[in-house]
């Protein structure tokens, strides 16, 4: 099931883990492999002509074994821009920060249906 944009409303990802980040060769397209923890499915956010790539990523020290297992996203937000969208992902947990990007449009891609919907955090400021 591919759920577009302001579809992904319906797909919580509070507390869901990116363990991949998948370029294409030009860098224009990511694609984030999550280990969804509300299915206990691997899913992606695949993001599409994206540019202006910008992260702040810290571990805290006591945690900095855990930065292997994956980033756990605490916040998901995106907003609507006249050429596309900014799409911004939180961490705050092991490790900390956020990546924030511009793309064309994005998707989020499930074998399940969710349980319950995640929602825009509305965490972007300005870019």
């Amino acid at each position: 099931m591919i759920r577009k944009n302001e579809e992904t409303d319906a797909i919580n990802l509070f507390e869901s883990k990116i363990v991949k980040f998948l370029f294409d060769r030009e860098g224009n397209h990511v694609t984030f492999i999550i280990d969804w923890s509300e299915c206990d499915e691997e899913i992606k956010l695949v993001c599409n002509y994206c540019t202006n790539y910008h992260s702040e990523i810290n571990t805290l020290e006591c945690y900095s074994d855990f930065l292997c297992t994956g980033f756990l996203i605490t916040g998901f937000s995106y907003k609507k821009t006249s050429d596309g969208y900014i799409v911004q992902i939180n961490f705050d947990l092991f490790v900390r920060g956020f990546i924030k990007f511009k793309c064309a449009d994005f998707f989020i891609e499930t074998e399940s249906e969710p349980y319950q919907p995640g929602g825009n955090d509305n965490l972007i400021e300005d870019f």
